[in-house]
C-alpha cells in the first residue's frame, strides 16, 4: 500500500500542474491562461459575454441528450469574464489618454468596428 501512495505522489507531481494554489488566498486554486495579446483577451471575454446572452434569449437550450449535465451555469461563465477583464490595462489607458490631452496631444479616433471572434477590423461605412 505504502509502494502505491509513493507512485502516485510520484506521478502526481508529475502531471498534475493545471492547477496551482493561490499563494495569497486559502482554499483557492489558480489556472494560467495564456492569450496572444490583448485584442484576444478581449476577444475571448466578448464571446463568453455573448455566450451568455445567447443562452438568456434563447427560450430553451439545445444541447444534445448525450450530455451527462446540460445545466449551463451563467453566473460561473460571467464571473470568468470579469475575472479575465484587463482592469489595471483599463486604468492606465485612462491615465495615458489624460496626459496626452494635457499635452495638446491630439488622439485620432478610430472608427472600426471590432470582430473579435475573427480578430479582424472591420471600417465602418459612412
Amino acid at each position: 500500500m505504502k509502494n502505491q501512495i509513493e507512485q502516485l505522489q510520484h506521478q502526481a507531481e508529475i502531471l498534475m500542474k493545471t492547477l496551482k494554489e493561490h499563494p495569497q488566498k486559502e482554499a483557492t486554486w489558480q489556472v494560467t491562461v495564456n492569450f496572444s495579446g490583448y485584442t484576444n483577451l478581449i476577444g475571448t471575454v466578448s464571446d463568453l459575454m455573448k455566450c451568455c446572452s445567447l443562452l438568456l434569449l434563447t427560450e430553451e437550450t439545445s444541447i444534445s441528450p448525450l450530455v451527462s449535465n446540460p445545466t449551463i451555469d451563467l453566473a460561473n461563465i460571467l464571473e470568468l469574464a470579469v475575472q479575465l477583464l484587463p482592469n489595471p490595462e483599463a486604468e492606465f489607458l485612462d491615465e495615458a489618454r489624460q496626459i496626452l490631452s494635457q499635452n495638446n496631444i491630439e488622439i485620432e479616433e478610430n472608427h472600426f468596428d471590432f470582430n473579435y471572434s475573427t480578430i479582424k477590423i472591420i471600417p465602418q461605412e459612412k
